[in-house]
């Protein structure tokens, strides 16, 4: 595919990605013109192809890498040319976390080893090392001799990271080859810890050098790539490939390809994002599909949140023998192609921004818990970083949640501080801005928009402890307080802190009681800690939400802690939602471009717990949106007319199925 040297194809190119996990035995017949048919007649506009690594699927001429024994149908040259000619870019697959045991015997320096010298050696594969000569010489050369010999639109690296747990899920501890010894030496002068423990500080350090390296090592290659032909794209650059998949004994989650295109899209929407939805039951079961509701479900979401698709099946379309998730997964794929010109240029018109801030070793799950309560509100909302806290990102906001984001710098928090004072409106739950970024505790939150002075104790390990509504709480906590909850669960985790005159606080803490026998379950005393912090402060409002509430919610579910979010987010913040009577069960994002909004709606309703099913049809759907004097129709199939009521302006969808997507145009 002739390219222009400057063109950034996948900004502009349609990206609606297959990735076609191929076995060793699929080349055998491979026929590029018959796979590249599958590809176009499925939509698909990039196809992600196994080609270097583990094994070579061409004629490589590097001793160290295995050729695959079974390259007897078309090259891939033919494939890239069949696929090319049809207007499919074609991203090479490679990984080098393992080699074969007779390239180890050769080269034992290049394997990962355990505490006690031994190798991960799984079905004649050894894992290897970050720091090996492998991986830091070897690669590349295998690298370059690929790109070089092939036209190649793109890099997806599988396992960049060190890979310490095989395929049955055994975990075999931090690398202690000698490479590893002597970096982690050199750097901090300590021995690598035995075993993985994040309150270990050894292991902390250990964990930062392991993370740092493979990031230094993908620079490397994408200059490289970068200096071979500009128009490679290569993932953690030019696009950044996640993945929703699900592992037998691992509950399936509902929003998993939400959340992760929302996190891959980023706050500037500027990364592609490859939010690959895995067709099969993790590695057991390779070639039987999951549910194929959800797979529906899961590219309906990913195209309502990224405006791109990606899919993920072992071999190739036309081989794949379980077609229940492939044809579920085709009908979104049709859809988009049909809609080109629409998808094409979209960015989220959200006015919300939800700060993500990942602790180490583990996922934010505060931030999951309060996405989940903004999607049932029917918020819309982008996804950021601490590194988006910046005058110029939070100007295009109304309101920005920080999901117990802990570390904030001075000047982070006076940014924040300046958003309010402007206007804006801020909630925060957690420990927020209880730590600078050197993750030193501070004796005062940063953020002065809270009005929160000394932070008195930070109580953990509660079991019994809730706060209690008053009639006087009723304002803020308006569904709360209707639907006569009485006491707002916090879980384990509660901040405490000295506030000013000025700082209107709900709720009162009652202290822990006994969990039984049911004869003695009741508090003695009460509390004056109040559970929310509510504070105008200039033009804007700070709601501080001092406890876990997000992760209390991601992990049981109940309608006690949503109303209460709910709460916060509508009534204490005054953060409005597109859709105020609809189910929670229906996500509802919004984009845009010049001339054109699009509101798309996806039903969730066929969830039930573990299970995925068609999901029910809702009707008489009310948006808040303004189109009057404006084209409204809709690409799925509704109907949705404009409605006025007391000057202001409805849209009414008549019926929604699995998706509709409805577009206001000027």
């Amino acid at each position: 595919m002739t390219d222009n040297p400057a063109e950034k194809w996948w900004i502009e190119h349609p990206w609606r990605m297959v990735q076609t996990n191929l076995r060793e035995i699929d080349m055998e017949d491979m026929d590029a013109e018959k796979f590249a048919d599958e590809l176009a007649d499925f939509h698909a506009t990039v196809v992600n192809f196994n080609a270097a690594g583990m094994l070579a699927n061409y004629d490589t001429k590097l001793p160290y890498q295995k050729k695959n024994t079974h390259l007897k149908g078309s090259s891939m040259k033919d494939v890239i040319d069949a696929c090319h000619r049809r207007g499919i870019r074609v991203v090479a697959r490679c990984d080098f976390s393992k080699v074969p045991e007779s390239v180890y015997k050769e080269h034992p320096d290049w394997a990962y080893r355990t505490a006690e010298g031994g190798v991960l050696l799984y079905n004649g594969y050894v894992t290897t090392c970050v720091n090996s000569v492998y991986q830091q010489k070897n690669m590349f050369d295998v690298l370059r001799e690929l790109f070089t010999t092939h036209d190649l639109d793109g890099l997806f690296l599988n396992m960049t990271t060190l890979n310490i747990v095989d395929y049955d899920g055994n975990y075999y501890g931090p690398c202690h080859c000698r490479n590893c010894q002597e970096l982690f030496r050199t750097e901090y002068g300590m021995e690598i810890p035995e075993k993985r423990d994040f309150n270990d500080p050894a292991y902390l350090k250990y964990y930062e050098v392991m993370m740092g390296c493979p990031a230094a090592q993908r620079k490397r290659i994408h200059e490289m790539l970068q200096e071979i032909r500009p128009t490679i794209a290569f993932n953690f650059f030019e696009f950044k490939r996640t993945e929703c998949n699900q592992a037998i004994g691992r509950a399936p989650w509902v929003y998993d390809s939400s959340m992760n295109g929302r996190r891959s899209r980023g706050e500037d929407w500027k990364t592609v994002p490859d939010n690959s939805s895995v067709d099969f039951m993790s590695f057991r079961y390779r070639h039987s599909s999951i549910s194929s509701p959800l797979l529906e479900l899961r590219a309906w979401q990913s195209l309502a949140n990224t405006g791109s698709l990606s899919f993920y099946i072992m071999g190739t379309l036309g081989k794949h023998k379980d077609r229940s998730g492939v044809e579920a997964t085709r009908k979104v794929f049709d859809f988009m192609a049909a809609h080109d010109d629409l998808f094409s240029g979209l960015t989220s018109a959200a006015k919300v921004l939800m700060i993500d801030s990942p602790e180490i070793g583990r996922e934010n799950a505060e931030c999951a818990g309060l996405s989940e309560v903004l999607m049932q509100a029917h918020i819309p909302f982008k996804q950021g970083e601490p590194k988006d806290i910046r005058p110029e990102v939070l100007s295009a906001y109304e309101a920005v949640v920080l999901s117990d984001v802990r570390r904030l710098s001075d000047e982070q928090g006076a940014v924040l501080d300046r958003f309010v004072e402007n206007g804006g409106k801020l909630v925060a739950t957690g420990r927020t801005g209880c730590f600078n970024e050197q993750d030193e505790e501070r004796e005062n939150c940063v953020l002065k928009a809270f009005g929160t002075g000394t932070i008195r104790e930070v109580r953990e390990g509660l079991r019994t402890s809730v706060f209690e509504l008053s009639p006087e709480d009723a304002g803020l906590l308006a569904e709360s307080s209707e639907k006569m909850l009485g006491y707002i669960v916090p879980g384990e985790e509660l901040v405490v802190f000295e506030t000013g005159g000025k700082v209107k606080t709900c709720m009162t803490l009652v202290p822990e009681q006994p969990a039984g026998p049911p004869e003695i379950c009741y508090a003695v005393g009460k509390t004056e800690i109040p559970g929310l912090y509510l504070n105008t402060y200039g033009k804007g409002t700070a709601v501080f939400v001092p406890f876990m509430a997000g992760s209390f919610y991601r992990k049981i579910g109940y309608e006690n802690t949503f109303l209460f979010l709910k709460d916060v987010f509508l009534h204490a913040a005054g953060i409005q939602p597109i859709a105020e009577g609809l189910t929670p069960m229906c996500e509802v994002t919004v984009m845009k471009k010049s001339g054109l909004e699009m509101i798309q709606l996806v039903n969730t309703s066929g969830c039930l717990g573990n299970h995925f099913f068609s999901p029910v049809p809702l009707h008489d759907i009310q948006l808040n949106a303004d189109a009057k004097r404006k084209k409204v129709y809709t690409l799925n199939g509704g109907k949705c007319n404009v409605k006025e009521d007391n000057g202001k302006c409805m849209l009414v969808l008549d019926r929604l199925g699995n998706y509709e997507a409805i577009v206001i145009e000027d």
